[in-house]
């Protein structure tokens, strides 16, 4: 039952993780990788100014929130079972 527990808390961080990760690459137009080393410097760029922008910053803070959200519950559920 633990493994169960951890590997809920792995998925609810590491889909929060990937959700943004892909929206931070459409936000910088970031298309297609493969043909990446031709414009790595631009793409970087992109990316670093996406980062630094409260638009971004917008979608991620109530996810994360969501995630530690379910985190706590996942914590007490575990918790209310060892006792």
């Amino acid at each position: 039952m633990p493994v169960l527990l951890h590997l809920m808390m792995v998925g609810v961080w590491g889909m929060t993780f990937v959700i943004h990760t892909r929206r931070l690459l459409r936000l910088a137009r970031v298309n297609q990788l493969r043909h990446w080393d031709d414009s790595r410097r631009l793409g970087l760029n992109r990316i670093w100014w996406w980062l630094g922008q409260d638009e971004f910053w917008h979608g991620v803070r109530p996810d994360c929130l969501k995630a530690i959200e379910l985190t706590t519950m996942i914590f007490l559920i575990a918790w209310g079972m060892s006792q």
